[in-house]
């Protein structure tokens, strides 16, 4: 049988990082940006050279990441089963149990001997998953479409150029992934003050960079004075988005990150604390103008116009936090800088009323 061809070798990819990563990509045979996003997520978090390139050594990495998914494994099994491969050696059927072992490589091999007319090696790939689904009709988590064996066409190719062993070019990507997040904040009944580290990923030149941001603001607690924070060890997801009223689909500057910002957050700290909190981020002069309009009547009905017209992005982050136990609706004013942000905190005062 014929080998997968490009597109279906990217289909195959993008159902392992469904799998792999919660991602939502459509089971298709398109590389667009949030592929490439995605696929640099993988390679990010396994420790492999980010270059958003299905390379060998990404290849073998998604393999061995799919051996270790318990749904994944036991469509394999199943699959196998209804193939008719999956008898072990004394002719007893393999358990699909979701466990990759001995007995279910011994089959992968099998059916590859069989069917693939290649040297068996158990490894479950493009070309094995792809035969599979032809065999038994089902269809693997992350995949959502049962594949056809095509119809013979002596005008239009059965399959367009097979992807060999090696890879293949995809365009560089763009924009910034949130990575995660570290901070401390201190508060007051109706004050608080809070410093931390923000990590983005900056998909344009592979690198990951840290922005340190510094806030003081006003907010309702539920005592009278406590603290929490975050660290890299706790649970933290985020991302990182335009403003929409511009139309633009990716963060591509730094310029539109950094620079004055306005804080939201919401929190509770008990026996396992939970924070959302959104970033609004370089505001610019609209964060001063917005401020001055606030003070007086009428202008406090045109301070967010001024402010949300001034945003270029917007962060939003959710995750787990410790310290004190408290309950707290917070709004801030915040520096967000590549230096130390700890700086501007003066400046921050300056712009909140006594």
């Amino acid at each position: 049988m014929a080998k997968p061809s490009k597109s279906e070798y990217i289909r195959w990819v993008k159902g392992s990082l469904n799998r792999l990563l919660n991602a939502s990509l459509a089971d298709d045979g398109t590389a667009l940006l949030e592929y490439r996003s995605w696929l640099i997520t993988f390679q990010m978090r396994h420790t492999l050279a980010v270059n958003a390139k299905v390379d060998r050594p990404t290849q073998d990495a998604l393999i061995k990441a799919n051996r270790k998914h318990a749904g994944y494994v036991r469509w394999i099994q199943n699959a196998l089963l209804i193939s008719g491969e999956g008898i072990k050696v004394g002719g007893k059927n393999i358990l699909a149990d979701g466990s990759w072992g001995p007995h279910t490589e011994q089959a992968v091999k099998a059916f590859q001997a069989k069917h693939e007319k290649v040297k068996a090696d158990g490894w479950v790939g493009a070309n094995t998953e792809r035969l599979l689904m032809l065999r038994t009709g089902t269809v693997p988590p992350g995949r959502t479409k049962v594949l056809r064996e095509p119809k013979f066409d002596p005008v239009v190719p059965i399959w367009d150029v097979p992807v060999p062993d090696d890879d293949y070019d995809i365009p560089p990507a763009e924009g910034f992934r949130f990575a995660t997040s570290e901070g401390i904040g201190l508060s007051a009944s109706l004050f608080g003050i809070s410093s931390g580290t923000i990590y983005l990923d900056d998909l344009s030149n592979n690198t990951r960079i840290a922005l340190s941001y510094a806030s003081l603001g006003l907010g309702k607690s539920s005592v009278p004075g406590g603290y929490d924070y975050s660290n890299l060890d706790m649970e933290c997801t985020g991302e990182v988005y335009p403003n929409p009223i511009y139309g633009r689909v990716e963060v591509t500057s730094l310029n539109d990150i950094i620079g004055w910002c306005l804080i939201y957050q919401a929190q509770y700290v008990g026996l396992q604390g939970r924070y959302v909190t959104r970033m609004f981020l370089s505001m610019g002069e609209g964060l001063v103008y917005g401020s001055i309009a606030s003070l007086t009547g009428v202008g406090a009905l045109v301070a967010p116009v001024l402010m949300i017209r001034s945003c270029k992005a917007i962060v939003a982050i959710r995750g787990i936090s410790g310290g004190s136990p408290n309950a707290a609706l917070s709004g801030a004013i915040g520096y967000l800088s590549l230096g130390d942000a700890k700086a501007h905190i003066d400046k921050l005062r300056s712009l909140i009323p006594v």
